[in-house]
């Protein structure tokens, strides 16, 4: 089941790929561990590394020029983030997003010029890394058109439903452990639009409040207000 596309996957060629050369030596690399909150990188950072997570969640997020953030993606454990280092130095910008972790998190800095070295001579790798990114391209396109057209509430359920699958929690009560604030900047709208909306589905008695969490209480009900968000497997 996918409803909102927030949440980067791994893939299994390109990840398997990656933790070989690290553990030869073939790609430089060093390892990083974060505490909920420490950043991977932060805008403006001139970036000479692409970052692979082993551990943890990684939110990647851009700041509005009112205060606000919107939430581009999540990275797990397999994916890769951090792309700048692979331009060439005279075209090279510092970042214009934020990496900041949520949970614990491992990674490694990879060094992106022995990277982008290494994809120019094996095709297969290459080819994966490619895969990789258009379907990051393509997360970014489904958002931009499911925020045109879908009404505040029913990406709001979809993404509750992405969520719980996430944090495995397919079964009631499932705890989505993020303030209205939070889940504001995952759809990219003012955080009154959440408030509304939980008190819309704790009236249809399928989701509420309990001690800084958003739980939800009935899946069936849920599912039915996402809709046509909702793409069964």
């Amino acid at each position: 089941m996918e409803a909102i596309s927030l949440f980067v996957q791994p893939k299994p060629l390109l990840s398997e790929a990656i933790e070989s050369l690290v553990a030869e030596g073939v790609l430089k690399a060093r390892a990083l561990k974060l505490s909920p909150g420490d950043y991977l990188f932060r805008e403006g950072d001139d970036m000479r590394n692409t970052f692979y997570l082993t551990r943890g969640l990684v939110r990647l997020y851009s700041g509005t020029p009112d205060g606000y953030t919107k939430t581009v993606f999540f990275h797990k454990a397999g994916t890769l983030i951090g792309f700048q280092g692979f331009r060439p130095e005279v075209d090279r910008k510092p970042s214009i997003l934020n990496a900041k972790a949520t949970t614990k998190v491992e990674a490694f800095a990879i060094d992106a010029e022995s990277f982008g070295a290494y994809l120019k001579a094996h095709g297969e790798v290459c080819y994966a890394m490619a895969q990789y990114l258009f379907e990051m391209m393509s997360l970014q396109t489904r958002e931009a058109v499911n925020a045109s057209i879908y009404p505040v509430l029913q990406r709001f359920s979809a993404l509750l439903l992405t969520l719980a699958r996430e944090f495995n929690s397919a079964q009631a009560p499932a705890i989505i452990p993020f303030s209205n604030e939070e889940l504001a900047e995952m759809l990219g709208v003012h955080v009154n639009s959440i408030t509304n909306s939980v008190v819309a589905l704790r009236n249809a008695d399928c989701a509420e409040r309990q001690r800084g969490a958003l739980v939800i209480t009935d899946f069936k009900k849920l599912k039915s207000i996402a809709e046509n968000l909702i793409v069964e497997n």
